[in-house]
């Protein structure tokens, strides 16, 4: 009987000679209940896992074996995975939510290993058992925003349930192991002559797993009295100046366009004025601190110069892919990236996965956009990809914090291979996404079943 071969197989089939997919393969059900094998041979693993704790994940987990099948059991449960060679096979629990530690207890050791090698034997069964703590806790950020002059030079204290942090005035701290609920967050040690604006103490509320993030916006009024003028000026040099120029601002709200060799003047309160400069192309870097603070005398002037040094374009990394089979549509088994990312540290990137609907009805995201959502930021990039890539300098990983539409911030990583001939010579092969949280152990990575990935 003619048997026909669903594109998922075939993935799977790629996937045993090292090509892997993110595809769910007809042996993965979403039940922890045995399946038909993929082939009419071979050994098996079963993978078990016991939950303990509060606050477990409503979704259940997802189990892997060498990147290629999978299977999502819930929260105590069971997966087999048969026709499988004998030897060492990579086991993996993802999908963990971030307030639940992952143990492994493999030959009657345990420990914290995830995901780990499982040997087969003569036996041609191996069992392993996963163990995940969940407990109630997240993080919650706290953040400062100071305009004026005369800024408090020692910074401020942050104070949630009692427990301190010092904080710059214009920065952010993390308070982390912090129960699920409503937290009290107060400022103090602000300096006489600057004054919060809105609540203080502030409400955060932490959800398990999660990073909340508070701000409290503070005003300085000058000390003395009078004012004078502050002359502002830029110099640029280097190659590709920025040919729109850029913006100054003074005290967080005076601001004027000014060119990338200009002078600009305003007229400023008597005291300590902050000057920073924005507007900055990717490829320029303003030199020392931006801001930089400049005393103006009443009735006298004062100047500041703000050195700019450009150069060549930072190296970047960009594409929309796709991994799994099908449409992008609710309950599909299909994930979507759309990312422009460079080196230091602009861009943008968002993740759907469409098989794991919320209960709003819109499937899994996560935004990372420094300029809409300052909370969220490019951490690290890194110019070669040596563990994922046949030729390390085409591929590049990159690090990032990025918010999901219930407003947890989570921190995640990307491993990109750029290795499609289309987009320059030394290309020999097809390229390769993969996307990672560590907090809760979610990853999913393979060849993108569609879109291109492009490094710069």
């Amino acid at each position: 009987m003619k048997r026909t071969v669903k594109p998922s197989c075939l993935a799977a089939a790629f996937a045993m000679f090292g090509l892997a997919t993110a595809c769910n393969d007809p042996q993965s059900p979403k039940s922890p209940t045995r399946e038909a094998s993929l082939l009419p041979w071979g050994a098996t693993i079963v993978a078990v896992n016991t939950t303990t704790g509060s606050d477990f994940d409503p979704n259940g987990y997802e189990i892997w074996v060498d990147d290629a099948w999978s299977q999502a059991p819930p929260d105590n449960g069971a997966s087999y995975f048969y026709g499988l060679s004998q030897g060492d096979h990579k086991v993996a629990i993802n999908m963990v939510a971030a307030n639940c530690l992952v143990t492994a207890t493999v030959n009657a050791v345990t420990a914290v290993d995830n995901p780990r090698n499982v040997s087969i034997g003569a036996t041609e069964t191996a069992t392993t058992n996963f163990d995940v703590a969940c407990a109630s806790v997240g993080s919650l950020v706290v953040g400062t925003n100071t305009t004026g002059v005369d800024l408090d030079a020692d910074g401020y204290t942050v104070s949630v349930d009692g427990s301190n942090q010092p904080v710059a005035t214009n920065g952010n701290v993390t308070f982390t192991g912090l129960a699920t609920g409503n937290h009290s967050v107060a400022l103090s040690s602000a300096a006489q002559n600057c004054t919060a604006s809105g609540a203080n103490p502030q409400s955060g509320t932490v959800t398990a797993g999660g990073m909340t993030s508070v701000t409290f916006s503070l005003s300085c009024a000058p000390i003395g009295s009078g004012s004078g003028s502050l002359t502002v000026t830029t110099s640029t040099t280097g190659y590709n100046l920025d040919p729109n120029g850029y913006t100054v601002t003074i005290d967080g709200t005076n601001s004027q366009p000014i060119a990338t060799n200009g002078s600009v003047t305003f007229t400023a309160p008597a005291g300590a004025n902050p000057v920073a400069l924005s507007g900055v192309a990717a490829n320029c870097t303003v030199s020392g601190a931006n801001a930089q603070t400049v005393p103006v005398p009443a009735g006298g002037a004062a100047t500041t110069t703000l050195a700019v040094t450009c150069g060549a374009p930072p190296p970047a990394v960009s594409g929309h892919v796709q991994l799994g089979w099908g449409s992008a549509a609710p309950g599909n088994f299909v994930q979507t990236f759309d990312f422009d990312v460079r080196a230091d540290g602009t861009g943008r990137l968002t993740g759907t996965d469409w098989s794991d609907i919320h209960p709003s009805g819109k499937p899994a995201s996560m935004t990372t956009d420094p300029v809409a959502d300052p909370a969220t930021s490019f951490t690290a990039y890194r110019n070669v990809s040596p563990s994922k890539c046949q030729d390390p300098t085409r591929g590049v990983e990159f690090d990032g914090v990025g918010r999901e539409p219930e407003g947890d911030l989570r921190s995640y990583t990307v491993q990109v291979c750029d290795d499609d001939p289309r987009n320059g010579p030394g290309a020999s092969g097809v390229d390769f996404f993969s996307f990672y949280i560590a907090v809760g152990g979610y990853g999913r990575s393979g060849i993108p079943t569609s879109g291109d990935i492009v490094k710069r």
